[in-house]
């Protein structure tokens, strides 16, 4: 699909929710986050890493960090990553 800039402040926590998951599922799409590292517990500030995959039962996104050799991958919950973008 086209790229798509998604300004947290003019969506709702659904929408974000709906708009992640559809793009993980379509072949075509890839989804890139903008956080804040502190809001999971982390050092450091703002950060792009790409999301890997959706768990409903959890309700929590796979941030897959592109600096593996000092963050593994994690699952946050949408409320989280919500708060941290």
């Amino acid at each position: 699909g086209a790229p798509r800039n998604v300004a947290p402040a003019r969506l709702t926590l659904s929408q974000m929710r709906f708009d992640l998951q559809s793009a993980l599922v379509d072949p075509d799409s890839r989804v890139l986050v903008n956080y804040d590292r502190k809001a999971l517990g982390q050092l450091g500030g703002g950060h792009f890493s790409p999301l890997g995959a959706y768990h409903a039962p959890t309700d929590s996104f796979l941030i897959m960090d592109v600096a593996k050799y000092k963050y593994p991958p994690v699952w946050v919950g949408v409320e989280t990553l919500w708060e941290a973008m």
